[in-house]
Order: structure tokens, then C-alpha cells, then sequence
């Protein structure tokens, strides 16, 4: 479980008796307490009622005495999931309070995700302010979003990589909240205050093996000669139930079994002339034809159907217009060995 204030709130990352937290977490709608379990023992738990249940989060405010620890949820067949791993800070009195608190959710976003870049603002005092997303590498300001905040509530804004549409270039980002009203052409030129900022780096491939694994050589690797063809894939070891995620997000062009790639599953890169292919997985894809798919979606597992020497994938990358539609097979290898540094 995960756990964020959303009103009243001490500070970005605390709250206090009587403020609204989100709780995050799978399976939540049947959720109907919150046990605040404090410290070790039991002395010091408290319970509390749901206010909001929704499928993936639950919203309670935090009950008097309640103390900073561990939570656990009850069902309403009274079901108790384990202590969470997350820790509600919880502050007593007046606590800490900052007259502008910020965080940014994930240093590292990865493009058309689930996840998208996000930006949390929390003020003790009625103010506007803007906050502009700036690229660090030329200093361009992207985008920008005029708030104005309430005290003690939550105010978010998110980017999902794009701008009308757009795809926008990999690189070092930045929120920059602005005191006041500003444009973005007017960032630069009037440079308002900066009350803060908020960096984090915009990526726009995920590895797609999620474990342990190596890369084959030889006759396993791209533009390797086979029985009567050319390798046009790069193979890449791991052991047979290892997740594959999406390297990039897109939609489903093929979901299909062949005698030599076993199960198989190509996608249309968004935003790209290529095409991704994955093959000899385990299980037929759970993805239809036609589906979308974001960067980092899960799509199988690694597997040996079809003609494969050992568990691995085959990972096949081509140009427009596409795979086997007119496109070339392009060699993988150092684009994996690119995304594996940093996903």
C-alpha cells in the first residue's frame, strides 16, 4: 500500500488528526477500515472507517490519537490484509508546516506509462502561483499550469511526455513554480520568483526482460547466418516465467503462434516508425489485436515456444512501414544494452 495526504494536511508528506489520506493499493473496493497501528504492540492502534472506496484506493480521515506507523486494511467479511510497508507520518499539534511544500513523484518517467510525471503542491496560505515545466538541456519552457492553492489540500499536475499530442525528446526536465500568473514565452523573458523546483529525467524505452538475464552471441545475436536465413533479432537469456514488459508503448499489430517464433507479439511503436517484436514467449499474450499498450505494460513471459534453444527472448526491432510490411529489420543490440542502464 501506498499512502499520500490529500486535505488538511500537515505538510506534503505528513498529516494530522482530522486530515484526509489516499491509500493505495489492488483490490480496494471492498475495504471498510483502516487500522493506524502506531508503534509495536497493539496499545496504540487505532480503527477507522472508510469515507471513499474506490478499485484502487481508499480515502479515511486520520482519527484522533492515531500515531505514525504501519497500516493495515479490513474487508467487510473482516479479512485483514498484512501491516503495509508504506508509513503514514502523522504529526501532532501544529507540527512542521512549510509555507510552500512540493514533491515530485518518480525521478525517472518513462514515456506513455502509467505513471506519468507528477508534481504535488501544498501551501498553509491562499496563493496563485504557475508552475512551468522547463527543458533543462536549451532552458525551454514546455508547458505551464496556473493554480491557484488552497491551504492545507494537495494540488497535483502531471505530463505524460507530450505536448498537443507530441512526442517530446528524452532528456533532463524540470517543474518550476512560479510566483504568480506567468506564459510560458513570458518564463524567460520576465522571470518571475521561483518558488521551487522539482527535476526529474524523461526516458523513453524500458528494458522489456524484467530479470536476471544475458545476452546471446553468436549465432543468438542480430545478422547471425541460420538454417537458410539470417537471424534478424537479438536473443536475450533469462530463465523460462521472467516478466516482458512493452519497450515502448504503441498498439498491437500481432498476437500470434508461428511454428519458429512460438508466441509472438508485435506492436507499432507510438509515436515511431517501428515496430516491436517479441518472441518464443511462454503464454500466448494476454493482449489483442488492436489493443493499447503503454511503455512498461506487462505483455507475457519469457519462454521456449517454437523453435528455441533454451529459454529467452527474441527481440526483433524494424522500420517503417513495419515488420514484414515493407520495413528492415534493424540490429537491437545497442538500444538493449542503452535501456538496460537505466531500467
Amino acid at each position: 500500500m501506498a499512502v499520500s495526504c490529500v486535505s488538511g494536511c500537515a505538510a506534503i508528506d505528513a498529516a494530522k488528526s482530522g486530515s484526509v489520506v489516499r491509500i493505495r493499493g489492488r483490490a480496494m473496493t471492498r475495504v471498510a477500515k483502516i487500522v493506524f497501528l502506531g508503534g509495536k504492540g497493539n496499545g496504540d492502534n487505532v480503527v477507522t472507517r472508510v469515507l471513499r472506496a474506490r478499485s484502487t484506493s481508499v480515502d479515511v480521515s486520520v482519527p484522533d490519537k492515531a500515531s505514525s506507523g504501519r497500516l493495515r486494511a479490513v474487508n467487510t467479511d473482516g479479512a485483514r490484509s498484512p501491516a503495509s510497508r508504506a508509513i503514514v507520518s502523522v504529526l501532532r499539534g501544529d507540527g512542521r508546516s512549510a509555507a510552500l511544500d512540493v514533491r515530485v513523484i518518480g525521478r525517472r518517467v518513462f514515456y506513455d506509462a502509467a505513471r506519468p510525471a507528477q508534481l504535488d503542491l501544498l501551501s498553509q496560505e491562499a496563493r496563485v502561483v504557475t508552475v512551468a515545466l522547463v527543458r533543462v538541456s536549451d532552458g525551454a519552457a514546455v508547458l505551464n499550469w496556473p493554480l491557484a492553492l488552497t491551504p492545507g489540500i494537495v494540488t497535483s499536475v502531471t505530463w505524460d511526455g507530450k505536448v498537443e499530442g507530441a512526442a517530446q525528446p528524452a532528456g533532463h526536465y524540470e517543474f518550476r513554480v512560479l510566483d504568480g500568473m506567468a506564459t510560458v514565452g513570458a518564463v524567460a523573458a520576465q522571470a518571475p520568483a521561483t518558488l521551487a523546483t522539482a527535476p526529474f529525467d524523461l526516458v523513453d524505452h524500458k528494458f522489456p526482460v524484467r530479470g536476471k538475464h544475458t545476452y546471446g552471441e553468436g549465432v543468438a545475436a542480430f545478422g547471425a547466418q541460420r538454417d537458410g536465413h539470417t537471424h534478424e533479432g537479438q536473443d536475450v537469456f533469462a530463465s523460462c516465467g521472467t516478466p516482458l514488459v512493452a519497450a515502448r508503448g504503441g498498439v498491437v499489430k500481432l498476437n500470434q503462434f508461428q511454428s519458429a517464433a512460438g508466441n509472438y507479439l508485435v506492436i507499432d511503436g507510438d509515436d515511431t516508425d517501428v515496430d516491436y517484436a517479441y518472441m518464443h514467449m511462454r503464454d500466448p499474450s494476454p493482449l489483442e489485436k488492436g489493443a493499447s499498450v503503454r511503455t512498461g505494460d506487462p505483455i507475457g513471459f519469457v519462454g521456449d515456444t517454437g523453435d528455441a534453444n533454451g529459454c529467452h527472448l527474441h527481440f526483433e526491432l524494424w522500420s517503417g512501414p513495419g515488420w514484414y510490411t515493407g520495413g528492415a529489420p534493424m540490429d537491437p543490440l545497442p538500444l538493449l544494452k542503452l535501456w538496460d542502464t537505466y531500467s
